[in-house]
């Protein structure tokens, strides 16, 4: 006996592209995959929400930033998901923001009061990316430092980690507070990149309580660290970029593209290093307070670091400093041979131009009225002299 066709067959969905909506106004469904979503906040405000965010894929693989409004928060909030796929209606379409830019495409969605949101019960059905990444070279990344325009994503092998709470096994709940501008939580890292390059990494407030969590969680260190929507920055002649809100972090075998930077090491055969909390030194200068050197100077394992410091000198440490007329030579002290010429008995000759060597002990204080000794030599001396 043959079998009746169901009366109710599955529905096929329809929906509409991007890239073919005219209009500001799109009354038709599109497809697209919710990536990520976070709080826009007025920081100059007491924190005022602003609204959320978001970073979507559409049906064409095409990276789009959308953004609900603090009051149309509570309609979508239950129902939104990473990684989860929607049916997205009745939305502004409007050109791309000019700043802090997380996608490359040409609109923005924007969420009104009739913005439907209807999640699809079978996403496996549809093939869209669930992960759209915008990796940048140093050389990149450094052609935008403080333009505040693109936040774009950074991969590389973990060479350096430093930081505030550092061992705390929790990510913390509530972001710490802010200071004089900085926050008195972060972690500091090195990564190394494929182009040979080594970029500073400043990790944030709740984002690097995530990478702490994970960090001390972990049996076995991660090697290979994906930050997302990083803001390039420069300090002096210093490069570095910051994690913002809209960060996530992937490591080693989270994701294909970490995947694939792990094979490559093999491949390049690089030895992946055993990372401590200062596992190698720091060789290109940034300018700190002295209560975080203090905090450097407390890593279980020495290292060699440059830093800038802007202090006040309190007062000179007169018992501790002294000067001489050295060889040019041997660096070792003249004696007099005559009223006219001077003899290094090192070197075993007359040295008629010596070298003035200076050492100064300082006390200083920054803008946050911490003090220190500073220890000055040669011709760093001869300025002070």
């Amino acid at each position: 006996m043959a079998l009746e066709p169901s009366p109710h067959p599955p529905k096929t969905l329809t929906f509409n592209i991007l890239d073919e909506i005219d209009g500001d106004y799109c009354h038709e469904e599109v497809l697209v995959c919710l990536i990520h979503f976070w709080e826009a906040r007025n920081f100059k405000k007491g924190d005022a929400l602003i609204g959320l965010e978001l970073l979507l894929i559409d049906s064409e693989s095409n990276g789009v930033y959308g953004f609900i409004p603090a009051t149309r928060i509570s309609s979508y909030e239950k129902t939104l998901k990473p990684n989860s796929i929607y049916k997205l209606s009745k939305f502004l379409s409007t050109p791309s923001k000019k700043l802090y830019k997380v996608s490359d495409y040409k609109k923005d969605i924007c969420f009104t009061m009739k913005t439907t949101m209807t999640p699809v019960p079978d996403p496996v059905a549809h093939n869209i990316e669930e992960h759209k990444f915008r990796l940048r070279s140093f050389k990149d990344l450094a052609a935008i430092a403080d333009t505040n325009t693109q936040l774009f994503d950074v991969i590389g092998q973990i060479q350096l980690i430093t930081g505030a709470n550092l061992h705390s096994p929790t990510i913390m709940e509530k972001t710490p507070e802010v200071e004089s501008s900085r926050s008195k939580d972060r972690v500091f890292l090195h990564l190394q990149m494929k182009d040979g390059e080594t970029i500073r990494i400043y990790l944030w407030g709740s984002i690097a309580g995530k990478f702490r969590a994970r960090w001390n969680q972990a049996e076995t260190k991660p090697v290979v660290l994906l930050i997302t929507t990083v803001n390039p920055k420069k300090n002096g002649s210093a490069f570095s970029v910051s994690s913002t809100s809209a960060t996530r972090l992937f490591c080693d075998s989270d994701i294909a593209e970490t995947k694939q930077f792990m094979s490559w090491l093999g491949e390049a055969g690089t030895t992946l290093p055993t990372i401590t909390s200062s596992s190698s030194a720091i060789t290109k200068l940034e300018t700190v307070t002295i209560n975080e050197i203090y905090q450097f100077l407390q890593n279980e394992n020495p290292q060699e670091a440059s830093f800038h410091v802007i202090a006040k000198i309190v007062e000179f440490v007169e018992p501790s400093g002294w000067y001489y007329i050295s060889c040019n030579t041997c660096n070792n002290k003249l004696g007099k041979n005559n009223p006219t010429s001077m003899f290094c008995e090192n070197c075993n000759k007359e040295n008629n131009v010596g070298l003035i060597r200076y050492r100064f002990e300082i006390k200083v204080c920054d803008k946050n009225k911490d003090e220190a000794i500073f220890v000055v030599f040669d011709e760093d001396g001869m300025n002070l002299a």
